[in-house]
């Protein structure tokens, strides 16, 4: 009889306990309520999907192009490992339920450092993007993140903790992070709120998951 793989979690470095107890504590820092709900979540995310993952170093800090998120691989410049960083735009202005998908989105690659294989080739390969959509995570391989309409992993997790989502559209209405803003060949379209994107073609159809309107184009 073939032995059940008995997965364990891997230690979490004592510097990101410290780095974590440090941020929240903070009172000159307007982000520190931010990293003590990011921690939190990380948490239950680890919890709920069974992910089986340390503590990652959570920064905020701002991503240039499109990035919403980002992990690092092995370790940064200080020497912290497992660090998964917010951009700073994205997590105060975004709807917050789209803000725990970036977290979980980096989280998971997290879980495929600690479990799965990552590969040189493709920061998000087969894999990882099947891991993704078994939680409610549609993953291309340049990272563009949807989500599957109903009754999610993602999604019933956020609503048991109390978190209210919007009626989540079609996966092919929700195309909206499309390459680079410093392209040439993006236009920018911008819903009400306004949320801005860009998208490389001159027609483009889809309702933004905050305020519910239709992005209009604006050059």
């Amino acid at each position: 009889m073939a032995k059940v793989q008995n997965i364990r979690t891997p230690p979490t470095e004592p510097i990101n306990v410290a780095i974590m107890n440090h941020q929240s504590s903070l009172q000159d820092w307007r982000y520190s309520m931010f990293l003590a709900d990011f921690y939190k979540w990380a948490k239950r995310f680890d919890f709920e999907f069974k992910l089986k993952i340390p503590l990652p170093a959570i920064a905020l800090d701002k991503l240039g192009g499109r990035r919403l998120g980002f992990f690092r691989f092995g370790r940064n410049g200080l020497g912290l490992k497992h660090e998964i960083t917010i951009d700073q735009n994205h997590a105060r202005s975004e709807a917050y339920w789209q803000v725990l998908g970036t977290l979980l989105h980096e989280l998971l690659h997290l879980w495929q450092q600690a479990h799965g294989e990552p590969s040189n080739s493709s920061y998000h390969n087969k894999q990882y993007q099947e891991k993704a959509l078994s939680l409610g995570l549609v993953v291309d391989r340049w990272g563009h993140t949807r989500y599957t309409p109903q009754n999610s992993a993602f999604l019933n997790v956020l609503t048991k903790y109390g978190i209210k989502t919007p009626e989540i559209p079609p996966l092919d209405e929700q195309q909206m992070l499309v390459g680079r803003l410093n392209s040439s060949k993006l236009k920018l379209w911008q819903c009400t709120c306004p949320v801005r994107v860009r998208v490389a073609r001159d027609t483009f159809r889809a309702k933004c998951l905050v305020c519910g309107s239709v992005f209009r184009r604006t050059e």
